[in-house]
């Protein structure tokens, strides 16, 4: 299973919101709600949209590609998913027009009529005006198989409980979600609290095309509201025999419904973490290590003692079924980093069995004879696999013409780099690391980098790293090196004070 979209939709009318927003006092946050779409408030410690920070949850959750659903006279959210989209971020993103607020249902009709998911491949729906961990969606792009919802602990999403009230609500069997009640009465709910906690629903499934798409073609307006309604069609598909598999989560979720939210909303900003630590990961063992004492994201080598080779796709789809994004590094054998043809011609297929294995993102580098960057190749990659699924490894920074590099691989759209702005220590080389992110690119520094260090990176930046987090098991063995390295859970919670 491959799930690497996300589907958000933000072309409701935000009446509530308007509303709301009309007999307040005036702020900027008011002026925000009269003049933008409800998911363009600007909600962010740093003013950013609160569309901006869901697909930033999601970028690093795993997900490469979004599709955001819009109005057909919203040019504001157009013009910026177009300058965020230009910022380095590594995400393929799309709009899709809803022609006319005709419900939810239709809107998923538009998104996947005006970019079509693959067929097989699973997907993911948003709101864009709620806000969910990083953690919770990652589970819900990797978990289990099939169509999956998010089930919320209804008294741990830390909202208003005059709102969470109204929440439609899961009912099945604990693993299993057999019906969704839209604005349930006290006694569903009241019966659901006896057998334990309730669970609702905020909007967020995993979904597959061929399951789903004849239910939404069949839907009939809403005898009262005249629209053409989600949860209708996802009943129908259950009562169909297509399970949809409940994740329990009892997290926090932001909510965004009246102009009385943004408060709350940026009194929850803590959901969003300030950096990101990518670890050298060489099993699936690895992997689980590193997830557990706290790391976002793992780059996915075989061999780390020679600077890491192509893992193996057992290995990818082992690590990918832990839970956290999986950068797969693509390397076909040790040493420099010129290849021949016959070698280039593997990385290409090691290439397209990584990313079908699982890895969201492969991590790759080459250079010509005389040192400078192999533009061809990365070209041929690029056209082949899409820039947002490439991230550029340190044979950058043994490039004799870095800024032509750069220069180059910006033209093709590839913005993600894994550099130490070529230096031994990437601290050292802090200021060509600072040019290139002023550039626009999407660094994450590695060599040498400590948590003692994050508070200057910080300052300058940086606020993705890379970092092997290593402890030698040594055992003695007849005829053999009895070395072996593995991932530190100790390392990795240092990058996190615990």
């Amino acid at each position: 299973m491959t799930c690497n979209r996300i589907i958000v939709l933000a072309a409701g009318r935000a009446t509530r919101m308007r509303t709301s927003a009309a007999s307040a006092e005036s702020t900027r946050f008011v002026q925000d709600a009269l003049e933008r779409p409800k998911p363009m408030i600007r909600v962010g410690p740093n003013n950013e949209p609160m569309l901006q920070l869901i697909l930033e949850q999601a970028l690093r959750a795993g997900f490469t590609e979004a599709t955001v659903v819009i109005a057909p006279n919203d040019t504001i959210t157009s013009s910026f998913l177009q300058e965020w989209g230009c910022q380095g971020r590594g995400m393929r993103i799309r709009t899709a027009v809803q022609s006319e607020p005709k419900g939810t249902g239709h809107a998923v009709q538009c998104a996947l009529e005006s970019d079509p998911v693959p067929p097989g491949a699973m997907w993911v729906l948003a709101n864009g005006d709620n806000l969910p961990t990083r953690s919770a969606l990652a589970r819900l792009r990797i978990e289990g198989s099939g169509p999956a919802v998010l089930a919320y602990d209804r008294d741990a999403l830390g909202l208003d409980p005059n709102k969470t009230m109204a929440f439609a609500v899961l009912e099945g069997d604990g693993s299993t979600v057999h019906r969704i009640t839209e604005k349930p009465d006290a006694a569903i709910v009241d019966r659901l609290a006896e057998s334990g906690s309730v669970r609702v629903s905020m909007n967020y499934f995993r979904l597959e095309v061929d399951r789903l798409k004849a239910h939404l073609a069949a839907l009939e307006p809403h005898r009262e509201r005249g629209e053409l309604e989600l949860p209708t069609a996802l009943q129908a598909m259950m009562d169909a025999g297509a399970g949809l598999t409940q994740i329990n989560v009892a997290e926090e979720v932001l909510d965004l419904t009246r102009i009385q939210d943004v408060a709350w909303v940026q009194a929850g900003l803590h959901l969003l973490e300030p950096y990101q630590l990518e670890v050298c990961a060489s099993s699936p063992m690895d992997v689980r290590t590193a997830a557990a004492a706290g790391a976002q994201r793992v780059e996915l080598c075989a061999h780390w003692e020679c600077g890491g080779l192509t893992p193996t796709e057992a290995d990818i789809r082992m690590a990918s079924a832990v839970g956290l994004p999986v950068h797969a590094l693509i390397r076909s054998r040790a040493g420099h980093f010129v290849y021949s043809a016959e070698e280039k011609e593997l990385m290409t297929a090691q290439i397209e069995a990584s990313l079908a294995a699982g890895a969201v993102r492969v991590v790759v580098g080459a250079l010509q004879a005389d040192g400078t960057w192999d533009t061809p190749l990365l070209s041929r990659w690029v056209e082949a696999f899409g820039a947002h699924r490439i991230v550029i490894h340190r044979a950058f920074d043994a490039c004799t013409d870095w800024e032509g590099a750069a220069t180059s691989l910006k033209a093709l759209g590839v913005r993600r780099f894994l550099t130490s702005g070529g230096e031994p220590l990437a601290w050292n080389g802090r200021d060509r690391i600072r040019h290139l992110a002023a550039e626009g690119f999407d660094v994450t520094v590695g060599s040498g980098v400590v948590p003692e260090q994050l508070a200057d990176w910080m300052d300058i930046g940086i606020t993705q790293f890379h970092a092997s987090c290593r402890e030698v098991d040594d055992r003695a063995t007849a005829l053999f090196d009895g070395k072996a390295s593995k991932v530190s859970p100790a390392s990795v919670r240092r990058w996190f004070n615990r």
